[in-house]
Parts: structure tokens; C-alpha cells; sequence
């Protein structure tokens, strides 16, 4: 249902762009590699009083992600890309005080995207290009770590990631190997503005939860072999 939103977007921008289809090749798929790059600005994690020192935040360790993408080409100039992809493990470690914990959480991040992509046109073969649109990141198969009941004096967690829409920007270069086959090169940012809860079972006081706010824009490097058809 949220990747029929997101094709949903690019669908209403087709709209508004005139289509030239003798002129172009209208489809592109594209697969291949990205590096994907987190700076996350961590709140500290908050809990009832008493119950939690200060100083404890996240950071999330850097991941790989293998990158499908399907572009709409209305013009010489301009298309519509969704990006989908395989969704890549995503670990949180301890930060602040609570550095030496460790891992602290896994999951699966989903991040399907919609854009609008602007061309000038083709140079020897070379089609650099800007891209703008919206990401909804969402996460799956959410689970704390035994580290981090283990440093709450708990014996079980249950963490809750909220999902999120965020802005996404692209800058990129594509070579043409030939009609119908090309390369592509980019850099992306996205942004990303959630929260989690974990609810830690604590021997002697019931359930504890506990909140933390989460802020990052996450840099990916890409690079993706295409088929125009």
C-alpha cells in the first residue's frame, strides 16, 4: 500500500509534463549498489523518573543496499523515478554514555521513494541530471538486543520505531553504453525524523518504556546498471 502511494506521486506529476514518445526511449530499470552514510543526531533516552541516567543516546552503523529503480521518461528533459530496493539490516549502537553497550537494536529499513528527475540533455554520450521528490521509511523485524536489556537491568524488550515521510534530493551522471544499456552514478540525501519507544520488562517495577527522538540525513552513494526499453 505505501509503494502504491509513492507511485501514486509520480503518476499525478505525469500529468503536468508532456510526453514526446517517438523521441525517447520511455523506461528505464535500473539495479545495482548503493553505500548508504548516517550522522544521527540522537535525543537522550528519557523514561520515568528514576529509572533512566542521562546521557544515553543512539548512532547507527553504516549499511549496504541493493538498489531497483523503474524511471518514466515523458521528455528529452524530464521523468519520474520510484526506487524501491532490498531492505538492508540496520543496526543502532550506544552512543554518549551509553557507547560501551554496544548494539542496541536491529531492524529492517525500508526507504521507497518517488521523484521527479531533471535533465539539460545528452553530452557525448554523458546525461547528467538533479532529481527532487518525497521518501517514506518504514521499519520491519524490530528487535532490541539483549546488550541493552542486560544494561537497563531488564529481562526483555520490545522496541517500536515510528515510521516517517522525509524530502530526497539527487544529483547524478548517466553513461549511455548504447541504446539501450547505460550506467549511472549518484549522490542522494534524505531526511529522516522519528522516534522509538522500548518497553523493557524490569524485575520488581513492571514495565518501563522509554523514548528517544532520532534526526539524520543520511548521504548514499550509488551506482546502478540500466536497461532502456
Amino acid at each position: 500500500m505505501r509503494v502504491k502511494k509513492l507511485a501514486a506521486v509520480v503518476a499525478a506529476l505525469a500529468a503536468y509534463v508532456p510526453s514526446h514518445a517517438d523521441e525517447v526511449e520511455n523506461n528505464t530499470v535500473r539495479a545495482g549498489y548503493a553505500r548508504v552514510h548516517f550522522d544521527l543526531r540522537s535525543g537522550d533516552l528519557t523514561g520515568p523518573p528514576g529509572t533512566t541516567p542521562p546521557g544515553l543516546k543512539l548512532a547507527a552503523r553504516d549499511l549496504n543496499v541493493y538498489a531497483i529503480s523503474y524511471e518514466r521518461r515523458w521528455s528529452d528533459n524530464w521523468s519520474g523515478q520510484i526506487q524501491l530496493g532490498i531492505p538492508p539490516t540496520l543496526t543502532a549502537v550506544g552512543a554518549g554514555v551509553a557507547a560501551p553497550v554496544g548494539a542496541v537494536a536491529r531492524t529492517r529499513i525500508w526507504f521507497p521513494t518517488a521523484m521527479l528527475r531533471y535533465s539539460p540533455g545528452e553530452f557525448s554520450g554523458f546525461r547528467p541530471y538533479v532529481a527532487g521528490g518525497v521518501t517514506y521509511t518504514f521499519f520491519t523485524q524490530q528487535e532490541s538486543t539483549p546488550a541493552y536489556t542486560a544494561a537497563v537491568q531488564g529481562s526483555g524488550s520490545t522496541i517500536d520505531l515510528r515510521p516517517a515521510w522525509g524530502a530526497y534530493g539527487r544529483a547524478g551522471m548517466e553513461y549511455a553504453l548504447g541504446r539501450q544499456w547505460c550506467i549511472n552514478v549518484e549522490y542522494s540525501a534524505f531526511r529522516l525524523n522519528t522516534s522509538a519507544s522500548v518497553a523493557t520488562d524490569t524485575p520488581g517495577f513492571g514495565a518501563i518504556t522509554r523514548n528517544v527522538t532520532l534526526k539524520d540525513s543520511p548521504r548514499i552513494f550509488g551506482v546502478t546498471l540500466g536497461y532502456k526499453f
